[in-house]
C-alpha cells in the first residue's frame, strides 16, 4: 500500500511539473546569436534559424 501511495505522489508531482513547463522557443531570430551557434545560422531575409550548409562535398 505504501508503494502505491509513493507512485501516486510521484506521478502527481511529475504531472504538475509538465503543466508548468514553458513552451518551446520560437524559431525566429535577428542575429546568429539567437540560434545554436555551432550548427545553425540566422537567415535574415526569412528571420529563422536554419542549419549551416555542410562543408563536405
Amino acid at each position: 500500500m505504501k508503494v502505491l501511495a509513493l507512485f501516486l505522489a510521484l506521478g502527481t508531482t511529475i504531472a504538475a511539473c509538465t503543466l508548468l513547463a514553458d513552451d518551446p522557443p520560437q524559431n525566429s531570430c535577428v542575429s546568429d546569436l539567437d540560434c545554436f551557434t555551432d550548427i545553425e545560422r540566422c537567415y535574415l531575409d526569412a528571420g529563422v534559424c536554419e542549419p549551416k550548409p555542410d562543408a563536405a562535398p
